[in-house]
C-alpha cells in the first residue's frame, strides 16, 4: 500500500514517503548528511525537557500500552522538545480504544520484536488516543479528505521535531504481515530521508503544514428579505446527498446516518419550506432510517447500534459501538416516531436506550465510551457466524426465518466487494436482507407471531455469542461531549414518550457532568476514567454540546438552575476558545500540535459525523439569549450566522448541525408564563417547539407586549417569528400547534 498525500489548492503536496523516495533523493536537495545534521542543529535550540512516558489512568487503550517493548510516550506539550533536543522524528499512531483495527494494530506490533525494536531505535513513539485528543483526529481526517484517501482507523503519521507531518497513512489491512510491512517499508524511508537530509525534511514539512495552515473563511452570506437567511436551497442540497437508487449518502464516510436523519426530521417542520419540501424531507428520513439504521446497523440480537460499515454494501458493520452512535440514533428515532407515530421507530429507539443501560452503565452514574468486539483472528469475529453455528442453535423454523431475515448461507452472505481477500470467507453478518413486513408475506405466521420468533432467535444467538472465547471489550472512558449528547438523547425520549424514567436518566447524567467533569474554578475537563477526572481540558465539542444539553434539561423542567449552568458553560467555553473579534470557537486552547488546526476546513470536508462546534455555539447562544438579557450573545450568534449559511452554500455535510437547529429555532416557540401550568407545559413538552418561560422580569422582543401584559398560566405560540395566537387551555395551545 502506498503512503498517502496530499494535492490540492490550498494544500499543496504533503512530502509523500514511499519507496520511491530514493529517486526523489537525486534531486539538488540532497546534501551531505553530516553538513545537513550541522545546518538542522544550529537552526534549532536545545530546550528543556520532560519525557512523558504513558501512564496508567487515562485511557483502556493507554492503559494496556504501559508495559509495551516500544516505549510510547503521551502526546504532550514537551514531546516536540524532546524529539528536537535528540534530533528525530516522532512517530504517532493514532487511533482509540473503541476501534478494533487500532487495538489489532498495537497487538501486532508488540508482538514483533523486531518491529517494535525499529520502531525504538529510529523514532520518538508517541500513542494518540483520539478520545482524547479529538482534534489531531479530526486534523488526520481533513488530510485525507482532501488527498481523496478514505478514513480509516489507525492513521500512522511521522512528524518532524518542529510538530510537521513528514508522512503518513491509514492503516487498511487486518493481515499481520501486512501491518508490520507497511509500517517498516516507510519508517526505514524516513529514517533514510532524515538522516540523508534534515534541512530538506525540515523545509518540505514546514511548507507544507503553513500551506495547510492558510485556509480563508469566506465572507458571510448577507441577509435577505426581512433580515431572513433562507434554508430552502442548503436543506434541498443536503436532501440530495441521499440516492435512493444505491442507498448511500454522499460524505457519510459509511458512519451511522443519524444526523442527517435527524436534520430531515427538522427540516419537515421548517414553515420556510413548502408542504411538498417538508414532505419529501420527512420520506427521506423514513427512507435513510429504514434502510440505513434500522435494517443494516442496529444489532438484531442486542439492540445496540453499530457505529458504521466497512464497505459498501451495508453488509459488514464495524464492530464497535459507542455512546455517541447509541445517542445519536435514539434521537434520530424518538424525533422521527413524534413526526410519524409509527411504532417501530419507538421501539427501535427503546431498544438502544435499553442496550447501553444494560451494557454501557458505569458504577458511579458514568456511561461507558463504548465497545468493541474483538478476536484472535479474523475468522473468529464474535458478531460472525457459520451457517452451521446458527444451525445448530436454532429450531428447523427459527433456521428458516433467520435465513430469509438475514441471508444467511453456508458459503457466508458478505459481498466479494466488502471483503476482496476473502478474510471472512463462509462467515454471516446478521445484518437484515429485508424488512418486517416483506419478511411476514413470506412466512405462514403474522407479524406479531413472527415478531417474537425472531425475538426468540436474537436470545439464542446473543447467548451463543457471549460464550465464544472473544469477549467484548469495553472502554471504561467517559467524555463530556457524549455524556452530554447522551442526556440530549434522554431529553428526545422523554419529549416524545412523556416516560419519566428516561427524564430521570437524562438528568442523572447531566448531574453527573456538573458534578465530576468541572473543577473549583469552573473549567470544563474532557474526560474521567475509572472514576477519575483526566487533566486534559474540555475541547470546544465538550463545551457546546454540555451547555446544549443544560438547554435541553431547562426546557423541559424549566427548573432556572439548568439554565443558570449551560449559561456559565457558555461563557467559560468564550473565555478559553473564542475568538472575540470574529465569534469564532477554536475546537481546543492552542497549546499543542498540529499547529494553526484548520478549523473551517474542517467543517467543510469532514462535517457529516461531526458536531460543528461553531454551529452549535451559535444556537446556544440564540437560545440563551431568548432566556437572559445578554447583548454579547446576541452578537456572537450574529457574528456566526452569516458564515454558517455561507457554509452551508459551499458544503451540504457541514451545515447539518446548523440547519437541524435552525429548522428548530425557526419553526415553533411557545411563551409560558409564570406561574405555569402543568397542563400547558405537558402539550408543549410533547411537540417538536421550543419552550420559554415568561417572567416579568424578562425582556421578550418577540411577543411585542409586554410580560406583564400575558396572564399567570397561559401561552402564546410564535411560529416563523411571527405571533400566531394564545392559549389558555390544553385544547386551545394543541390547536395551535397542530397548524
Amino acid at each position: 500500500m502506498a503512503t498517502s498525500s496530499i494535492h490540492k489548492k490550498h494544500f499543496p503536496l504533503v512530502l509523500t514517503i514511499t519507496l520511491l523516495m530514493t529517486s526523489i533523493l537525486m534531486f539538488g536537495c540532497r546534501s551531505n548528511s553530516d553538513e545537513a545534521e550541522e545546518s538542522a542543529t544550529s537552526n534549532s535550540q536545545d530546550t528543556a525537557f520532560e519525557k512523558a512516558p504513558l501512564r496508567e489512568g487515562q485511557s483502556s487503550l493507554l492503559d494496556k500500552q504501559t508495559s509495551s517493548s516500544v516505549n510510547w510516550q503521551s502526546w504532550h506539550k514537551d514531546l516536540f522538545k524532546q524529539a528536537n533536543n535528540e534530533r528525530r522524528i516522532v512517530f504517532a499512531l493514532i487511533g482509540s480504544g473503541t476501534d478494533i483495527n487500532t487495538l489489532d494494530a498495537l497487538d501486532q506490533i508488540n508482538q514483533s520484536a523486531s518491529l517494535s525494536n525499529l520502531l525504538k531505535s529510529n523514532h520518538i513513539n508517541t500513542l494518540i488516543d483520539t478520545n482524547l485528543h479529538p482534534d489531531i483526529e479530526h486534523y488526520m481526517a481533513l488530510i485525507c479528505m482532501n488527498s481523496k484517501i478514505p478514513i480509516n482507523s489507525p492513521i500512522l503519521a511521522w512528524f518532524s521535531y518542529e510538530g510537521n507531518l513528514v508522512s503518513w497513512s491509514p492503516l487498511y489491512s487486518k493481515s499481520t504481515e501486512e501491518v508490520e510491512q507497511v509500517i517498516r517499508r516507510t519508517s526505514n524511508t524516513v529514517q533514510n530521508l532524515w538522516l540523508e537530509s534534515p534541512e530538506y525534511t525540515l523545509a518540505n514539512s514546514r511548507k507544507d503544514n503553513d500551506a495547510r495552515s492558510i485556509i480563508r473563511v469566506p465572507e458571510p452570506a448577507e441577509a435577505g428579505p426581512g433580515n431572513t437567511l433562507s434554508l430552502v436551497g442548503p436543506i434541498s442540497r443536503n436532501k440530495s446527498l441521499f440516492d435512493p437508487v444505491s442507498d448511500t449518502i454522499d460524505n457519510a464516510l459509511n458512519l451511522t446516518p443519524a444526523r442527517y436523519i435527524d436534520l430531515m426530521v427538522r427540516a419537515s417542520n421548517l414553515p420556510e419550506l413548502s408542504s411538498h419540501q417538508r414532505q419529501q424531507c420527512l420520506q427521506t428520513a423514513i427512507r435513510v432510517t429504514d434502510k440505513m439504521l434500522i435494517y443494516g446497523l442496529i444489532d438484531p440480537l442486542d439492540g445496540g447500534v453499530f457505529i458504521g460499515y466497512e464497505g459498501m454494501t451495508h453488509t459488514l458493520p464495524k464492530f464497535s459501538k459507542t455512546l455517541r452512535a447509541q445517542a445519536l440514533s435514539m434521537m434520530s428515532l424518538y424525533r422521527l416516531y413524534e413526526a410519524t407515530q409509527d411504532a417501530k421507530y419507538l421501539k427501535a429507539a427503546n431498544g438502544i436506550l435499553a442496550y447501553t443501560q444494560k451494557h454501557l452503565a458505569l458504577e458511579g452514574g458514568s456511561v461507558a465510551l463504548g465497545i468493541s468486539y474483538r478476536s484472535d483472528t479474523p475468522q473468529n469475529q464474535p458478531c460472525l457466524w457459520t451457517f452451521a453455528e446458527i444451525e445448530k442453535a436454532l429450531t428447523p423454523q427459527e433456521l428458516d426465518i433467520a435465513t430469509r431475515a438475514f441471508g444467511l448461507s453456508k458459503l457466508g452472505n458478505i459481498p466479494l466487494i466488502d471483503d476482496p481477500k476473502k478474510i471472512y470467507y463462509r462467515k454471516n453478518s446478521l445484518t437484515w436482507k429485508t424488512t418486517l413486513p416483506e419478511l411476514a408475506k413470506h412466512s405462514s405466521t403474522g407479524t406479531k407471531a413472527l415478531t417474537k420468533s425472531l425475538e426468540g432467535i436474537a436470545k439464542k444467538l446473543e447467548a451463543l455469542r457471549s460464550q465464544k472465547p472473544s469477549k467484548p471489550t469495553r472502554e471504561k472512558l467517559s467524555t463530556a461531549s457524549s455524556l452530554a449528547t447522551y442526556s440530549s438523547a434522554c431529553v428526545s425520549g422523554y419529549r416524545a414518550t412523556g416516560n419519566t424514567s428516561q427524564l430521570k436518566i437524562a438528568k442523572n447524567t447531566l448531574t453527573y457532568i456538573r458534578d465530576h467533569f468541572i473543577d473549583q474554578s469552573g473549567d470544563l475537563y474532557r474526560a474521567m476514567y475509572n472514576n477519575q477526572l483526566n487533566d486534559i481540558p474540555a475541547k470546544g465539542a465538550d463545551y457546546v454540546m454540555v451547555c446544549q444539553a443544560a438547554l435541553d434539561m431547562h426546557e423541559v423542567t424549566l427548573d432556572p438552575g439548568w439554565l443558570e449552568f449551560a449559561h456559565e458553560i457558555h461563557t467559560k467555553m468564550n473565555q478559553r476558545l473564542k475568538n472575540h473579534e470574529t465569534g469564532f470557537i477554536a475546537e481546543y486552547d492552542g497549546t499543542g500540535y498540529p499547529r494553526d488546526y484548520p478549523t473551517y476546513a474542517y467543517y467543510t470536508l469532514y462535517g457529516i459525523d461531526n458536531d460543528n462546534t461553531w454551529a452549535i455555539a451559535n444556537s446556544n447562544a440564540k437560545r440563551l439569549s431568548l432566556r437572559l438579557t445578554d447583548e454579547s450573545l446576541t452578537e456572537q450568534a450574529n457574528q456566526l450566522d452569516g458564515i454558517m449559511l455561507r457554509t452551508a452554500q459551499i458544503s451540504a455535510p457541514a451545515s447539518i448541525d446548523y440547519l437541524s437547529r435552525e429548522s428548530i429555532a425557526r419553526s415553533t416557540r411557545v411563551y409560558l408564563k409564570r406561574p405555569i401550568s402543568e397542563p400547558l407545559f405537558a402539550i408543549a413538552r410533547s411537540k417538536p417547539c421550543q419552550i420559554i418561560a415568561v417572567s416579568d422580569s424578562g425582556s421578550y422582543p418577540e411577543l411585542d407586549i409586554e410580560p406583564s401584559e400575558m396572564k399567570a398560566g397561559t401561552a402564546t405560540v410564535i411560529l416563523g417569528g411571527k405571533k400566531i395566537g394564545a392559549a389558555a387551555s390544553p385544547k386551545e395551545l394543541q390547536a395551535l400547534l397542530s397548524q
